[in-house]
C-alpha cells in the first residue's frame, strides 16, 4: 500500500511539473510574439514617415521651384515705379538711402515693414505708409510733423540749420537740415534747458505742456488776428509771460486758462474800440486786471514803424 501511494504521488508531481513546463512556452512564445508585432508595427511607422518626409521634401522643392518661375523670379514682377508723396521731408534719392527701396528689386522680396519702420524713425516724419501694388509698383506716403515753436536759450539767438531745434504739438524735437521762411516766423519758447535735447526724441516737459494749451486757447479764439504770439517765457514755475507782434507782454497762469482768454478778448476788444495798445497785462487776477497802455506818441510811433516795414516788403507776384 505505501508503494503505490508513493507512485500515485510521483505521477502527480511529474504532471504538475509538465503542467507548468508548458505554461512557462506558452508565455515565452506569447511575449516573442508580441515583441515581433510591436517591432514589425514601428519598422512600418518609420517607413511611413520616411515616406511622407520625401514627399514632403519633394513638394517643398517643387513648390519652390515654380514660386521662383512665376513670382520670385519672374521679371513682371520687379520694381519699375516708386510712388512718392514725400511732404517735403526728403527727396526720392534720399528715401532710396534710407530704406533700400529702388527699382529693379522684385516686390515680393521686398520688406515693406523694415522701410515704413526706418522712415517712422525720422524726427520729422509724423507717419509713414509703404504699400505694394501689384504687379510692379511700390507706393510710400509721408506725414509730416508740423512745428509750432522755436526752442532757444535767449530771444537773441539766430536760426541755424543743422542746429537749432523746433518741435510739435506732441512734443517732438526736430533739427530742420535747411532754413525755411515758415521757420523764422515760429514763436519762440524760453525758460526750457535746451542742452539735453535730442533729435527724435519727445520733450517731456509740464511747462511745454501749458505752453501747447496756452498756443492752442489763443490760435483757435475768434481773437487770433489780434494777437500774434511772438515769443513765451516759461523761466517763471506759475505763469508764461507772452510777447507779441506789438511787443507787448501777457502774464498767463496755469489755471482757469479759459476765463484768462476771456479778460484778453474783453482787453483787445476795449482798445481796438479806444484806439489804444497794450504795454503790459496780468491776465491771472480775476477782478481789475492790471494793465498799462502805451502813450499815444508810443502808439503814433509803433504804428508808423509798422507801416514803413510793411512798405519795404516786397509784394508776392
Amino acid at each position: 500500500m505505501i508503494v503505490r501511494r508513493s507512485n500515485t504521488n510521483n505521477r502527480r508531481l511529474r504532471a504538475k511539473k509538465n503542467s507548468e513546463a508548458h505554461q512557462l512556452l506558452e508565455l515565452r512564445v506569447r511575449r516573442d510574439s508580441v515583441k515581433h508585432q510591436r517591432t514589425k508595427k514601428m519598422n512600418t511607422a518609420l517607413i511611413k514617415v520616411a515616406f511622407l518626409g520625401v514627399l514632403v521634401i519633394v513638394s517643398l522643392l517643387g513648390g519652390r521651384a515654380l514660386l521662383d518661375k512665376f513670382f520670385f523670379k519672374n521679371p513682371d514682377y520687379n520694381v519699375q515705379h516708386l510712388e512718392a508723396s514725400l511732404d517735403g521731408v526728403m527727396t526720392v534719392e534720399e528715401l532710396q538711402l534710407m530704406t533700400g527701396l529702388h527699382q529693379g528689386a522684385n516686390i515680393f522680396l521686398v520688406d515693406l515693414s523694415a522701410a515704413e519702420k526706418v522712415l517712422n524713425d525720422v524726427a520729422e516724419v509724423k507717419k509713414a505708409h509703404v504699400e505694394r501694388l501689384l504687379p510692379n509698383t511700390i507706393q510710400i506716403s509721408l506725414e509730416r510733423r508740423t512745428p509750432i515753436f522755436r526752442l532757444v536759450s535767449s530771444p537773441e539767438e539766430a536760426f541755424a540749420p543743422g542746429q537749432s531745434f523746433v518741435i510739435d504739438q506732441d512734443g517732438m524735437v526736430m533739427v530742420p537740415k535747411k532754413l525755411e521762411a515758415s521757420l523764422l516766423e515760429l514763436p519762440l519758447v524760453e525758460g526750457i534747458d535746451i542742452s539735453h535735447l535730442v533729435a527724435g526724441k519727445q520733450l517731456q516737459d509740464e511747462r511745454f505742456s501749458f505752453a501747447v494749451t496756452l498756443w492752442n486757447i489763443l490760435s483757435n479764439s475768434k481773437n487770433s488776428e489780434l494777437i500774434t504770439i511772438r515769443s513765451l517765457d516759461l523761466s517763471r514755475d506759475y505763469c508764461a509771460v507772452i510777447t507779441d507782434a506789438t511787443h507787448a507782454r501777457f502774464i498767463f497762469g496755469e489755471g482757469n486758462l479759459p476765463a484768462q482768454q476771456e479778460r484778453l478778448q474783453k482787453l483787445l476788444a476795449h482798445c481796438q474800440e479806444m484806439g489804444r495798445q497794450v504795454e503790459t497785462a496780468n491776465l491771472i487776477l480775476e477782478h481789475n486786471t492790471p494793465v498799462t497802455f502805451r502813450s499815444n506818441s508810443e502808439v503814433h510811433f509803433s504804428k508808423t514803424a509798422l507801416l514803413t516795414t510793411a512798405s519795404k516788403t516786397p509784394h508776392a507776384h
